[in-house]
Parts: C-alpha cells; structure tokens; sequence
C-alpha cells in the first residue's frame, strides 16, 4: 500500500505481486453498424449511407501465487499483457481517497521487464471530476463571450489544450515515479 498526490488528488495504491501459475487470453470484436434505409416514391428516391465499424477488445486472465501461497485471480480488460507461467507479475490498482474500489491500472512484469499501463484510468484516478471540470469549462466560456465575445473561443481552446497538456504531464510524472522494487 503506497498513497500518491498526483494533481492534487489524493490516491491509494495496492499491489499483488506473484508468479503467474497460469495464464490465457481472448478476443472480442465489437461491430456496430448503421444506416442504410431510405424511400421511392413514384420511381426516384434515396438512401443513406450504411456505417460499419468495429473495435478490438483484449481480455487476460492469469493467476498469481505469491511467496506465502496466496492465489489470486486477475481478468482485465484492455491490457494486452505479455506473460507466461513462471513470469513474476505486480499487478496495481489504485482507489481515490473516500472511495472503497479502485480500477487497475498497471501491470509490470519482473520477468521480461515489461510495464503496461491503462493511461486512460490513471487520468481518471487523478484528474478531477470530469464532469465538473466540463461544467466550469463552459461556464467559463460563457462569462468570457460576455466580455470579450469570439475571442472568448480561441482563449477557451487555448485553454483546454494547456490542461489536457498538463495532465498528461502528471500521469507521465506518476509513472516516472514509480519505483517497482518497492512492490516486489
């Protein structure tokens, strides 16, 4: 158990590291389509478009035993970890101060000095309530077209490109930090 700050939020970290007594892997392809449709009427008519498109989602599941004996079973989402039996794992999930869960978000294996983070999960473990940041974005906007009108437009993006920028900056800083001895 190791607590961070990290833009200003506060979270905790947990591990379980262990050999991995077995692992597997699977795929599934997500396809979604629309479109298509359309009318005649007395011999013209029209139709739309039809879209299709399809997304990738890897699924590992592996079990590790630690030094006393414990076992315990991972299934995670997205990762596309690297490992095979034997391959000594950490695996790092971190929970938000207050809160009782946290997701995983990184998996460093010993073995083959490999580290694969969930980038998306870090922000989110980190970075403010996105749904109050948005609502203060707009407010904001709102009160500059008050006073400085089309301008208040490139400030906004201008702005928005300086935040996203700086927290990316601080999951790279975060992961910089992180010393996977200390987990072994």
């Amino acid at each position: 158990m190791k607590t961070v700050k990290t833009a200003g939020k506060e979270a905790t970290l947990y591990h379980f590291t262990g050999m991995v007594a077995e692992a597997g892997k699977n795929m599934e392809t997500i396809v979604s389509g629309g479109g298509g449709g359309g009318y005649s009427y007395q011999g013209t008519g029209g139709s739309a478009p039809v879209t299709i498109s399809s997304r990738t989602v890897i699924h590992d599941q592996f079990f590790l035993v630690d030094k006393n004996g414990n076992e315990r079973a991972f299934q995670l989402q997205g990762f596309n970890i690297a490992c095979r039996k034997d391959n000594k794992l950490t695996v790092i999930w971190g929970i938000k101060k207050g809160e009782r869960n946290g997701p995983y978000i990184i998996v460093h294996n010993f073995s083959t000095h490999e580290t694969f983070y969930k980038d998306v999960l870090i922000g989110k473990l980190f970075v403010p309530n996105q749904l109050l940041v948005f609502g203060g974005f707009v407010l904001g906007i709102i009160l500059l077209w008050q006073v400085i009108g089309w301008y208040s437009l490139i400030v906004a993006v201008v702005a928005f490109v300086k935040i996203n920028s700086w927290f990316k900056s601080q999951i790279n800083q975060f992961k910089k930090d992180l010393n996977f001895s200390e987990f072994a």
